[in-house]
């Protein structure tokens, strides 16, 4: 899985482990390499590079700049890159960890790469999405079973690393991405890898799930409710947006638990009227009308998309630190 984020409420972020490809004779090696002021892009195909020269130009002012494309075709390439081709695992973390800065190109979204690179030490250039890409705007996403928006290329790593592991820039704003650029080569970064990619990481989240999640019965008892922060985003915001400019995260699971009157009397929000839909943007509401939109479609719960008109009920819930996808009360 390469995504991280779970979709819908019956998909859990099972993740994936940051690889390691050294043995302790290579570790021992790391200590000796002195990083050098130098970038690896993160592209391994020539078309990833199209129209990214000017961006690339203003960081090779400050550092060398090294590439891994593969095959013979180089068109986008600036002439300057030092390409290396396809490396081995162990070759890439060694040119990893002699470089300062991983830069990303806008595309892939969401790979493992900046993760490898930040566990490396280097700071990862993650471009700003604005407005933020989805089945709507991207044919990328266009026809997939997801209608969640990114907001840069590595959601991720913007919102639960940032600073001075990760710095998302506009990349169209050449001013901005040297401020971002010179500010890391004035600092020295160390590794970072999230608790969650590590391998122990990894087996707490799954003896978690296995242990703990239930879809056989009617309502899905894990998370355990007690961690439901229910939150009102206004008009033109999404839950996942309300709940993470309260330093949460939204939780999908918990959508059914706001799905009729009764339940949102508990939260003070009272329905005068009530109607069904089949939309992703409910349960939502119209403050001053007291009227209340449900969901229809048990399936179409999505923390994604905002509504112009109604406010949004949004189903927040707390996290651990370096490890999201479980609740303070989920161990």
């Amino acid at each position: 899985v390469a995504s991280f984020a779970a979709h819908t409420p019956d998909n859990s972020f099972l993740g994936f482990v940051v690889e390691q490809h050294l043995n302790s004779s290579d570790i021992k090696h790391f200590n000796v390499i002195k990083r050098q002021d130098q970038s690896l892009v993160y592209g391994k195909v020539d078309n990833f590079w199209k129209d990214k020269k000017s961006y690339l130009d203003v960081i090779h002012t400050y550092t060398e700049v090294h590439g891994t494309v593969h095959g013979t075709s180089a068109v986008y390439m600036p002439s300057y890159v030092k390409n290396h081709g396809i490396l081995s695992g162990r070759d890439l973390q060694f040119l990893l960890r002699g470089t300062k800065l991983f830069v990303g190109l806008g595309f892939p979204y969401e790979g493992p790469a900046p993760l490898e690179a930040i566990a490396n030490g280097c700071a990862f250039l993650n471009p700003k999405f604005n407005p933020p890409k989805s089945s709507k705007n991207t044919d990328f996403f266009k026809g997939k079973p997801t209608l969640r928006e990114l907001t840069s290329q590595h959601p991720y790593a913007e919102v639960y690393i940032g600073k001075p592991h990760v710095w998302t820039v506009n990349i169209n704003d050449l001013s901005e991405v040297e401020q971002a650029v010179k500010a890391i080569l004035r600092q020295k970064i160390e590794p970072y890898l999230p608790f969650e990619f590590t391998c122990e990481g990894m087996l707490q989240r799954m003896n978690v799930f296995i242990e703990k999640q239930d879809f056989c019965h009617g309502q899905v008892m894990w998370p355990p409710l007690s961690a439901l922060q229910v939150k009102i985003a206004e008009t033109g915001k999404s839950c996942k947006q309300v709940c993470q400019e309260n330093q949460l995260i939204c939780e999908p699971s918990f959508f059914q638990h706001l799905n009729k009157d009764k339940d949102l009397l508990k939260y003070n929000i009272q329905c005068h009227t009530v109607e069904s839909a089949n939309d992703i943007l409910v349960p939502s509401f119209d403050e001053k009308k007291k009227h209340c939109v449900f969901q229809g479609d048990l399936l179409l719960f999505s923390c994604a998309g905002s509504h112009p008109n109604l406010k949004r009920i949004c189903p927040c819930r707390d996290y651990l630190k370096g490890q999201v996808a479980l609740c303070k009360d989920c161990l």
